[in-house]
């Protein structure tokens, strides 16, 4: 193995879990020796700069994703032409920052423009298939995703194969020209056990400005309902820790392990059904309640999909009924540990490196 390796880490900044999911991996990275820069922009960036403050850090074009309708496919349609032209940017930094930062290979988390022919690459995703509201736009939604993913060299997937696997029809589909590698779960999180001290955590983050009409639903039903309560607002360009009321915490973000912390000692968690929070709650045997950013597909798919094996209870954002929720997710089990998920990550970073 080459331990003098300069690896290239880029997470897309669309909510915070592509540059959470990531931090397992540079972490692996780092234990074999391997020299590791990292890149993003918004959010995302901001907290890889609070995780590794020691490592060169990277600002890429922004795709500047948001979500203004309900509908996906009309959020995303206006923002194609936007999209596009960042991808392009992107790929022109990436190949002027593989000469100028000498790197050897790139990791990218569903950054399209993060390959080169000069080095290889790898595209970080557990969407092979798309969801979209009409089925008649999945096939060619996801030979779209297929043409940017075949740019790359592999495709890593943060799963373990089988049934009972986390993401389900998300990575069944595959292209015969793509090479396929499941991972693993990606966590940050170290499971443990502590005193409860939150009858509920809400975690908070995604596109605005769906992260701030749920925050505000939220502050609302809080206000009739007994225990103590903590929110972590995903707002990383902020340092601020208030109590609106005696029994309701605001804190603006939290590193990895304030926030392993913190879901530890907490009864229940309320969340988007993101993957990357699946992954750490999944890792971390905790039960949660789920609420999809509206209009996003893929969360929507995950949270009915949890919803109907009974591990985990979901609401949709609109009709978010706090009480009700609490009360309802008792008989919800949580997921259990796979012993699949075992050293895949070391391996796939093992033969990364020895190529």
């Amino acid at each position: 193995m080459n331990s003098t390796k300069r690896i290239l880490v880029a997470p897309l900044n669309w909510g915070l879990g592509h540059a959470t999911r990531c931090i397992p991996i540079v972490r692996e990275l780092q234990q074999q020796g391997a020299e590791v820069l990292l890149a993003s922009d918004g959010r995302a960036l901001q907290l890889l700069c609070k995780e590794f403050p020691d490592l060169p850090i990277i600002k890429l074009p922004a795709y500047d994703i948001k979500y203004p309708f309900s509908s996906m496919i009309l959020s995303i349609g206006w923002q194609l032409p936007k999209i596009v032209r960042a991808i392009y940017l992107e790929n022109r930094a990436i190949n002027q920052l593989i000469e100028k930062e000498k790197i050897d290979v790139i990791i990218s988390d569903n950054r399209f423009g993060c390959f080169s022919k000069k080095v290889k690459t790898v595209f970080l995703t557990h969407q092979l298939t798309i969801k979209m509201p009409l089925k008649l736009l999945e096939i060619p939604v996801r030979w779209g995703n297929f043409f940017w993913i075949r740019k790359f060299d592999e495709c890593w997937i943060p799963d373990f194969i089988g049934k009972n696997n986390l993401s389900g029809e998300l990575s069944a589909k595959r292209n015969s020209n793509t090479s396929v590698k499941f991972i693993g779960i990606l966590s940050r999180m170290k499971s443990g056990v502590l005193k409860k001290k939150y009858r509920a955590i809400f975690i908070l983050s995604g596109p605005e400005p769906q992260r701030t009409f749920l925050e505000n639903k939220i502050l609302i039903q809080l206000e009739n309902l007994a225990g103590q309560f903590l929110i972590i607002q995903g707002k990383t360009e902020l340092a601020q820790r208030i109590f609106i009321k005696k029994n309701i915490e605001v804190v603006s973000f939290m590193t990895s392990k304030e926030l392993n912390r913190v879901i530890l000692a907490s009864e229940i968690v309320v969340s988007r059904s993101g993957y990357s929070t699946l992954m750490d709650l999944t890792n971390l045997q905790q039960k949660a309640i789920l609420i999809p950013t509206p209009g996003q597909t893929e969360q929507e798919y995950l949270a009915e999909r949890f919803y109907e094996k009974a591990i985990f209870y979901y609401q949709k954002q609109e009709d978010l009924d706090l009480k009700k929720a609490l009360k309802a997710s008792a008989n919800f089990t949580g997921f259990q540990k796979n012993k699949q998920n075992e050293n895949l990550l070391k391996r796939a970073i093992t033969e990364l490196l020895e190529v």
